[in-house]
């Protein structure tokens, strides 16, 4: 087991909505059911450098952080021991493993300026509303890497940053629409 701390993200941001649904979770658990739930959640990592960089799991590890647990079980699925740093992030980037989107939608922010751990994501409300509205059955959960941001990204172009603050249960509605619309056929996991 590792500290979630000494995990290295390979994301900028997180949608809070879903943080908090497993926070929620994880605080209705007794102790037994707690350390089973976590014990079934091994966390993908690459390790490199002497660090290990969080591939998935990132609201996993921060619900994790955020009700107090404080080490999880890791999968090594990469070892690039001691690799240069630019050699490094070119392969992750080629592997999907690392997503350079900040809260506001900007791209290809340099994987310099990641947080040094989950305490330094940033909340992404738009990925917050995809992740809700998945969870509403607008699309399927698929295993295509950052899936939810690619919908999120696209919400980002739909529905106002200001309803979702304010009236989150209509931007909900309108973003199971638009996730259903043919505009979104070409996003993963769509559904009609």
């Amino acid at each position: 087991m590792k500290s979630v701390l000494s995990l290295r993200p390979c994301q900028f941001v997180l949608g809070m909505r879903e943080v908090q649904a497993k926070v929620k979770k994880i605080k209705s658990f007794t102790p037994k059911q707690r350390k089973k739930y976590v014990s079934e959640h091994c966390v993908p990592v690459v390790k490199a450098n002497g660090n290990l960089y969080l591939i998935d799991h990132h609201h996993f590890v921060r619900a994790c952080w955020e009700t107090g647990i404080k080490k999880v079980h890791v999968h090594i699925i990469a070892d690039k021991g001691s690799i240069d740093k630019k050699a490094f992030w070119k392969f992750m980037k080629n592997n999907h493993w690392v997503y350079l989107t900040d809260q506001f939608g900007r791209e290809n922010n340099d994987p310099r300026l990641l947080p040094l751990d989950i305490r330094g994501m940033s909340d992404d409300p738009y990925r917050g509303l995809a992740w809700a509205a998945r969870e509403a059955g607008a699309f399927e959960k698929i295993n295509v890497p950052f899936s939810e941001f690619h919908w999120a990204n696209f919400l980002r172009r739909k529905i106002n940053l200001d309803e979702i603050k304010e009236t989150f249960e209509s931007a909900l509605k309108q973003a199971i629409l638009v996730c259903r619309s043919k505009a979104a056929s070409k996003l993963p996991g769509f559904k009609r």
